[in-house]
């Protein structure tokens, strides 16, 4: 249990803000960090990540839902710009190129993924799967990578973890309402983008949820304790 302690980080530095479980969770939950992590109100700035770690101040997150939907669209499909035109890059954390990575992790070839991500992933119905129809437009190493490349930070993942005392083992913890359970630390899980280790961090958790991953956004409440 000391061991665990001392390898995981106290989830009340931050602020944890669930997203829609649909499967733009991911993209989601960067739009509301990257909103988070600009001075500015206006959208058409915040896009351009001016100012990158002059936070906003907690209360002054964005709210409008409107707004939230479309940083989300606007991430996918800068993202999808880059591998389009960044495919045979290497990803330094897989050692293979971005198109020989999307290969492995989402067992599609790099023509698919362009073709199948051109759509939004919170457009997609998951109970309305047609046949010979790919609907999955997940976030993964690649998305993460590719957003600290745009960016130029580093991305930080998290799990949710605790120790069980009874069992005398680490397990899975939950977040109740942006409240993490009694007991619960986050556990770094991968770091993206550490050469750009002189800009704040994009925090963010992911977790297991009604048997699919899910991603939640974590707001440092110190974000220049944040980047030490």
């Amino acid at each position: 249990m000391e061991n665990f302690n001392k390898n995981t980080i106290d989830p009340n530095k931050f602020l944890i803000k669930n997203v829609t479980g649909d499967n733009a969770c991911f993209y989601r939950a960067l739009g509301l960090f990257i909103y988070f992590a600009t001075p500015y109100l206006e959208i058409n700035k915040v896009k351009r990540f001016y100012k990158w770690g002059k936070c906003k101040k907690i209360d002054d997150l964005l709210k409008d839902e409107n707004k939230q939907e479309e940083l989300a669209r606007f991430i996918q499909d800068k993202i999808v710009d880059y591998i389009a035109t960044h495919a045979n890059e290497i990803i330094p954390e897989t050692q293979m190129s971005i198109a020989k990575t999307i290969e492995l992790v989402h067992n599609i070839s790099i023509e698919e993924y362009l073709s199948y991500y051109t759509v939004f992933a919170g457009d997609i119905d998951l109970e309305m799967q047609e046949e010979n129809i790919y609907f999955e437009r997940w976030g993964s190493i690649v998305e993460q990578y590719v957003i600290s490349k745009i960016i130029k930070c580093p991305i930080i993942v998290y799990n949710t973890q605790k120790w069980d005392k009874n069992y005398n083992k680490i397990v899975n913890g939950k977040v109740i309402k942006d409240k993490p359970e009694k007991g619960v630390r986050l556990k770094i899980t991968s770091i993206l983008g550490k050469n750009f280790n002189n800009k704040m961090p994009i925090c963010l958790i992911w977790r297991e949820y009604r048997k699919n991953g899910h991603y939640l956004v974590c707001y440092p409440k110190n974000p220049s304790s944040n980047l030490n």
